[in-house]
């Protein structure tokens, strides 16, 4: 039993320490096309939400006093206008956390402004739906804070029910623990299915032999390293193509575990040169490319360090590869796509890559490309 507790409050500390998962979460949309759908649903949802407000006026289970239909007016008015801001302006991660912040404080002013006491309970569902939002786009501090708070709510808005003068406890107690259930187990359903699609989409971003990136992966992960080489200042983009030279007479000479322990060894060489920040991606059978950024002043002794890094005489079985490096330092142009300038710099690694096997291989070329390039 100690150890099961442990093992709880261990998966507990695990699950709180998880980073936040908005860009994560909006990367994803993005790369599948899903982004524009996703703030239509949104935005849809929170117009929805007032206009179930506005319908609650006309209620006798709905606002009666001045000052509740005064702030039901604020709620409907509000939704509307936050509804049509995610089909405007699109959410950043700030404003996906005040939006939070909104739906709490409205469905709050919403319970609060009901007459009815189960209307209250009912009402009090919505929070379930904010803590979907939370498990999908933000951390899971977040989602405790927004469970105690609903869960508090909740228990204000069950007062009358459980204990007023008209109070009904049998029927006050089951609709608060279907309230309950319903917002605990949206919020840890969401967030296991959020494991769910993150587990497959690591898995189909990797190389299942090496551990490194596919070319779906390298596809998704380098456009960090193409923003960071944007931004920073005096510093310079490296794409390099690396072909293991003679490798189908290796694999026909030696055997395919033979390749493979040869691939596993050029991949750990070159996942050791490069940087931490640096996107590594096996793209074929015996073909690798790196990305990274480093400054200028580093691009020397970087070239100068690739080819003794990945060859070496003590090998077993002997192999070399061909390298091929383009090097950028120019920005990209107000119009040019991030996807393009990198794909143009694969091309002049390759190249450079030919050139290297063309002269016998085991060799490093190096093209550095100009603005007008």
């Amino acid at each position: 039993m100690t150890s099961q507790m442990k093992s709880m409050r261990t998966l507990t500390r695990e699950w709180l320490a998880l980073p936040d998962q908005y860009d994560r979460f909006t990367r994803y949309l993005r790369d599948n096309g899903l982004t524009t759908a996703t703030r239509l649903l949104l935005g849809i949802i929170v117009i929805g939400l007032g206009v179930c407000a506005l319908l609650n006026r006309f209620s006798p289970a709905g606002p009666t006093s001045t000052i509740a239909l005064f702030f039901n007016s604020v709620v409907v008015i509000s939704c509307f206008v936050v509804g049509v801001s995610w089909w405007v302006f699109g959410p950043t991660k700030r404003r996906s956390f005040g939006f939070v912040v909104f739906c709490d404080i409205a469905v709050t002013i919403s319970v609060v402004g009901d007459s009815s006491q189960l209307a209250r309970l009912l009402t009090c569902v919505i929070f379930a739906l904010i803590g979907i939002y939370i498990a999908y786009f933000h951390n899971p501090k977040l989602q405790v804070a927004h469970l105690v708070f609903s869960v508090t709510i909740i228990g204000i808005a069950a007062q009358p029910i459980l204990f007023g003068p008209d109070r009904d406890p049998a029927l006050g107690a089951s609709k608060v623990l279907v309230v309950v259930t319903a917002l605990v187990v949206c919020a840890f359903i969401s967030q296991i299915v959020l494991t769910m699609l993150s587990m497959d989409a690591s898995s189909s971003d990797l190389d299942p032999l090496t551990g490194l990136l596919n070319r779906r992966g390298l596809d998704r992960h380098v456009e960090k390293v193409l923003a960071e080489f944007q931004r920073q200042e005096s510093a310079a983009l490296l794409v390099i193509a690396i072909d293991i030279d003679r490798f189908k007479t290796i694999n026909d000479v030696h055997g395919h575990d033979v390749g493979d322990r040869i691939i596993l060894r050029v991949a750990q060489r070159l996942s050791s040169w490069a940087h931490a920040d640096a996107v590594v991606a096996r793209v074929g059978g015996d073909e690798f490319i790196l990305a990274q950024r480093l400054s200028v002043p580093a691009i020397g002794p970087m070239l100068d360090s690739i080819g003794p890094a990945m060859h070496s005489n003590t090998d077993e079985i002997p192999s070399t590869s061909s390298i091929g490096i383009a090097v950028r330092t120019h920005k990209l142009t107000a119009g040019e796509e991030r996807a393009t300038a990198f794909t143009d710099m694969q091309k002049v690694a390759d190249s450079a890559m030919y050139e290297s096997k063309r002269l016998g291989g085991g060799r490093v070329h190096t093209i550095v490309t100009t603005a007008s390039r």
